[in-house]
């Protein structure tokens, strides 16, 4: 009769490291939410280039060539670079938002809130991550 050998803690950091990274894919896809919505639908809310296109790739890279990721560094990792380069658009973002006045309706300030989520909840996901 075999017996399970207990796991040395590396099952817990993979539970922790999936859950941090679907905080980050949630917070990636407010962000691309408030894109579809408010810029291309209603024109209201401008969210930048940078955070369209990493969002993106935070959602869509893992699931286009999983084996090929995986072969390059570990998925946690990508995740984790991506997202914190998300958050630094989303700090830009907010800094023009801010400095220009691009706020000026509620349609608008209702889309800066929505993706203003996504910036932090990428930024608690990607923050716990460990490697």
């Amino acid at each position: 009769m075999a017996t399970e050998q207990p796991d040395a803690g590396g099952g817990e950091v993979e539970a922790t490291n999936d859950a941090a990274v679907a905080l980050v894919w949630i917070g990636a896809g407010l962000v691309l939410a408030s894109w579809l919505i408010f810029e291309i639908i209603i024109g209201e809310y401008f969210v930048t280039n940078t955070s369209i296109v990493l969002a993106g790739a935070l959602i869509i890279l893992p699931r286009i060539a999983p084996k090929a990721v995986r072969a390059m560094a570990p998925l946690w990792s990508f995740v984790k670079l991506l997202g914190y380069g998300l958050v630094l658009s989303g700090v830009v973002e907010f800094l023009d938002d801010i400095r220009f006045e691009g706020l000026e309706d509620f349609v608008s300030i209702l889309g800066a809130l929505v993706a203003y989520a996504g910036y932090v909840v990428v930024f608690f996901g990607a923050r716990s991550i460990n490697e």
